[in-house]
């Protein structure tokens, strides 16, 4: 792969890995301060930072190759409408499955899914924010 190749593919993948870092260190600290083992918090954070940093990676991709556009945040958003709620889903059973060693979904799950909704646009303006700052940077 050509050094200009790798630093377009960089370019494109690191904001979705950033996100899904600061949301993990984000998890984790708000863990900690609630109190729970650093362990628990450490499995909170890995568990939701690792299907954040993957969607955030196909967000960065689909914004890279045009289908959501730049400077337009509704498709951004209509994106981690979906993939925010997904994520926080994964963090939740992973997060039971490892410290309960037992699959659950959340209780209410509608309920859980429409309040990380309603979560996801901000987090959608975070990663625009995030992502175009490292773009316009490179």
């Amino acid at each position: 792969m050509s050094p200009i190749r790798e630093s377009r593919t960089g370019r494109m993948l690191t904001p979705g890995l950033v996100i899904g870092t600061v949301g993990a260190l984000f998890a984790d600290a708000l863990a900690v301060l609630g109190g729970v083992p650093v362990s628990w918090a450490a499995v909170t954070a890995v568990a939701l930072g690792l299907p954040l940093a993957a969607f955030g990676v196909g967000c960065s991709v689909l914004r890279a190759r045009g289908v959501l556009r730049s400077g337009a945040f509704a498709p951004v958003a209509l994106y981690w409408l979906i993939a925010f709620p997904l994520a926080r889903l994964v963090q939740d059973v992973v997060t039971r499955l490892v410290l309960d060693s037992r699959f659950a979904l959340p209780p209410q799950l509608l309920g859980f899914l429409a309040y990380q909704a309603l979560i996801s646009v901000g987090f959608a303006i975070g990663f625009v924010w995030v992502q175009e700052r490292m773009w316009r940077s490179g």
